[in-house]
């Protein structure tokens, strides 16, 4: 994977803090489909399996969700 997208992306763990979201609730937009998209690297669950989310895709997902009163 490029060095840039790294750079330009978050874990799972850094996202849900950008967030301020449990990390249960991205999985669960996550398996939902309605989620942020994101970069799946490696296989299977755990150690093995790293999450990254596009800083942009996650300030689109944030803009799209947006509620005024």
């Amino acid at each position: 994977m490029s060095n840039n997208i790294q750079k330009q992306s978050l874990t799972l763990e850094k996202a849900t803090q950008y967030l301020n979201v449990s990390k249960a609730t991205l999985q669960r937009l996550r398996t939902q489909g309605i989620g942020i998209p994101y970069i799946k690297m490696g296989s299977g669950k755990g150690k093995n399996c790293k999450i990254l989310y596009s800083i942009k895709d996650i300030d689109k997902f944030l803009s799209r969700t947006k509620k005024i009163s």
